[in-house]
């Protein structure tokens, strides 16, 4: 169920989100428009204080969480943009009969690289994953059979290196796009933002202040929210991981067209 959170529309959620912590807010200022003097009188300063304080490292923690994640996933299409282009070239270094099969190969696994889980879509992610998988296979008979005819080369073992590398940058790569900000945290932090923005609306209310400073604080805070939940979504949203990177690497594999890289 907490996975709800990550598979619902991005707009969808913004305004659910917004008309909770809103919400609470209207809420709290009704009731402080109703409360007792004494009441208006009490500690509720100081409450909404706490909870506000509260709501702040509850967000600062969120968001550095999921700034995090996603700076590994850029860092991650910069390793294999680099994996990939090092693979090139060291084919370039191996027999040209073996040349052309292996670097259309690494174009083909270049291209599904670009556009790996992007648009969103589990099954073009398990799909994504599994032509990755082939190609990877394809490219190590490649290499095994090289290997078998000349053990003792030197560009063979380079490009055999490489190649490896390449294959474990995949899986980091695939377990960075998997994980993300716990939903635990962000249900939590969305019910933190309500108690402390209806602390808020409450002392409000009490003193008959205007509503309009509440409901635009409840506004930034669904904001700030949302930019936690939109950068932890690497494959949807509006905050999105560039890919120039692999693009760039596919370009200087020799034999590159435009419309590989969009297939």
């Amino acid at each position: 169920m907490l996975n709800l959170l990550y598979e619902t529309d991005l707009l969808v959620l913004y305004a659910l989100i917004l008309v909770l912590i809103a919400g609470a807010a209207e809420l709290g200022s009704w009731l402080g428009r109703r409360s007792q003097p004494a009441v208006q009188e009490s500690g509720i300063g100081a409450l909404t204080g706490a909870a506000l304080g509260l709501l702040a490292l509850l967000l600062a923690f969120s968001f550095s969480l999921a700034l995090s994640r996603y700076d590994t996933r850029r860092t991650m299409v910069l390793e294999e943009a680099n994996a990939i282009g090092s693979t090139a070239n060291f084919a370039l270094m191996l027999p040209e009969p073996a040349q052309p099969a292996i670097l259309s190969l690494l174009r083909d696994y270049t291209a599904v690289r670009i556009g790996l889980g992007t648009p969103y879509d589990p099954a073009k992610l398990q799909r994504d994953i599994a032509r990755s998988v082939e190609l990877q296979a394809r490219l190590w008979q490649q290499a095994t059979a090289l290997t078998a005819a000349a053990p003792q080369s030197l560009p063979i073992y380079r490009f055999v290196g490489s190649l490896n590398e390449m294959n474990n940058v995949h899986e980091r790569r695939l377990t960075a796009l998997r994980y993300h900000v716990p939903g635990e945290v962000m249900f939590t932090l969305v019910g933190v933002a309500m108690v402390a923005m209806g602390f808020a609306g409450y002392q409000v209310g009490s003193r008959a202040a205007s509503r309009v400073a509440a409901l635009l604080m409840s506004l930034m805070v669904a904001v700030v929210t949302m930019m936690v939940v939109d950068l932890d979504r690497p494959a949807r949203g509006f905050i999105q991981v560039p890919v120039q990177p692999l693009i760039d690497a596919a370009q200087g594999i020799p034999g590159y067209h435009p419309a590989t890289a969009m297939e």
